[in-house]
């Protein structure tokens, strides 16, 4: 959640004026209604694990965690050496995307599969089709509404509610390679 609501201010503040100021406290008073739904909608509803496998998958998701975000700070610093300074943002974008399709993988939930590779061609897409403050703030709100529209469905998914009309997705079993 917080990274989604970064990349919303973000992306937001690129765009100069009243109207970069007042996207951003629009789009920051969004993520911070899905953050208190998904507060409240999910207490008490899964607890922390308690067995061997669960312990495990906690673990290894924090370490792949902790790696992307040692990613998130090393390939902008690659890409500003490079030359390409319009690409700080599109490359933090692009770092998420590997972690998304892992966790996919591990806990099998599959829209963080599509989302994760939205975010790493996307981002490309993006990055030869414009340049500057464009790049910036489309890259920023659009991994944002990504993100913060992929937690607000992982929440339902969590608790089971009829949130939003969709139906419960089914949990196949977790992977604890």
């Amino acid at each position: 959640m917080a990274f989604a609501t970064f990349w919303l201010i973000r992306g937001s503040l690129t765009i100069r004026g009243t109207v970069g100021a007042m996207l951003a406290l629009s789009l920051g008073a969004v993520a911070i209604v899905v953050i208190v739904y998904g507060i409240r909608a999910t207490a008490g509803k899964a607890p922390r694990p308690n067995t061997v496998e669960g312990r495990h998958i906690e673990r290894v998701v924090t370490v792949a965690s902790i790696i992307q975000l040692v990613a998130s700070f090393a390939v902008p610093v690659a890409v500003i050496a490079a030359g390409y300074p319009d690409w700080v943002l599109p490359s933090i974008a692009i770092t998420i995307g590997p972690l998304l399709i892992w966790l996919d993988r591990r806990v099998h939930i599959p829209r963080l599969r599509s989302v994760g590779w939205v975010l790493i061609v996307g981002p490309i897409v993006l990055g030869l089709l414009m340049s500057g403050p464009s790049l910036a703030a489309t890259t920023g709100i659009g991994a944002g509404v990504l993100l913060l529209g992929t937690a607000t469905l992982c929440f339902h998914d969590l608790v089971g509610n009829q949130v939003l009309g969709l139906p419960k997705v089914p949990r196949l079993p977790v992977d604890v390679r």
